[in-house]
């Protein structure tokens, strides 16, 4: 069973767990491919008579790297089954470390604004990083180098509205107050299909996301 697992409410449910995108082992995976061309090298020098010294170093050198890029990659294997980036249908829950823990958690309600920081790979690789900004003390949360970073802000959006104005949210009497009007999760869903559907630009959605959300 996870951390967040076990932290969960009676009746609570975890709506989106995210992920490290495989970018999080780049480094290791480079080293893997440094040491298998050292390899190569080391086997083409034997073949073609290079003198046997020459030879032992560089393979020396290859199992050096091959080593070194095995230790990455366990130590980065060991960290990302560690953290967890995680969604309920109540709040955040954002978990690092193994041996020693560092945990924030926010409700739904107390989410401010999200922001995606992809770079020109990232887009194209599907990888970025999400800043959460909440109204509690700790401020903004991270979630890094994570996959689909979108997918967890349309998670996020899509229950503010829902999961996070329970019976003790202030908003919930405002809501309950215009019973004519589609609930936000609802009107959430509708304006990001209508960005998707190339209907409104980034900008529109952005403003009127915020819109919708300072209603709650």
């Amino acid at each position: 069973m996870t951390y967040a697992e076990k932290q969960l409410a009676p009746g609570e449910r975890i709506l989106y767990r995210a992920r490290y995108h495989w970018i999080f082992f780049g480094k290791a995976i480079l080293l893997l491919l440094l040491s298998i061309v050292l390899s190569g090298v080391d086997l083409w020098m034997a073949q073609k008579g290079v003198d046997p010294a020459a030879v032992g170093v560089l393979k020396w050198a290859a199992a050096a790297v091959l080593v070194f890029a095995l230790v990455f990659l366990l130590a980065r294997s060991i960290r990302a089954a560690a953290d967890e980036f995680v969604v309920t249908d109540r709040r955040i829950i954002h978990k690092l470390g193994f041996f020693s823990h560092e945990t924030r958690q926010c409700p739904l309600a107390r989410v401010q604004d999200i922001t995606v920081d992809q770079s020109f790979g990232g887009r194209l690789l599907g990888y970025g990083d999400l800043g959460i900004e909440t109204a509690s003390e700790g401020g903004q949360i991270l979630f890094p180098t994570i996959s689909n970073p979108e997918a967890l802000r349309t998670a996020i959006w899509t229950h503010v509205g829902t999961g996070g104005l329970s019976a003790a949210s202030p908003a919930a009497p405002a809501a309950a107050a215009t019973p004519h009007a589609p609930p936000a999760s609802d009107r959430l869903a509708k304006l990001a299909e209508l960005k998707n559907q190339g209907l409104i630009t980034p900008e529109e959605y952005e403003q009127k996301r915020r819109d919708i959300v300072r209603e709650l």
